[in-house]
């Protein structure tokens, strides 16, 4: 009975106010009604058993980018100071100026990288 729909065209308006009545009061007690929320034991210890594991953390630090800078800077300024020394060649003005202003670039982040102002 529960299943079968309700046929309207055969319910007299009394009995349709009533079923109205019966479905907000149904309505209305399945919102006041508070969840009672289960958590099954062992849920945590479950749940922390699938996180991967934490990497281990290297005792002493690498410096390999503050290397790699100071590397980039000597052979930008040893190519600074070849083509300085180089007879004028106006053809190589764009590429000292763009390797002045490499120079330049590396030389302000490694100076900020140097005092923590990263």
């Amino acid at each position: 009975m529960h299943d079968q729909p309700i046929d309207q065209n055969n319910l007299s308006p009394t009995m349709m106010e009533h079923l109205d009545q019966n479905l907000d009061q149904r309505i209305l007690r399945a919102l006041e009604t508070v969840p009672q929320p289960h958590i099954p034991t062992g849920f945590a210890a479950r749940v922390a058993s699938q996180l991967p594991a934490r990497p281990t953390v290297s005792p002493t630090p690498t410096h390999y980018g503050q290397r790699a800078m100071l590397i980039a800077m000597v052979v930008t300024l040893v190519a600074l100071l070849v083509l300085a020394l180089q007879p004028a060649a106006h053809a190589l003005g764009l590429l000292e100026t763009l390797l002045f202003a490499e120079f330049v670039a590396l030389t302000v982040w490694i100076s900020v990288w140097r005092y923590g102002l990263r």
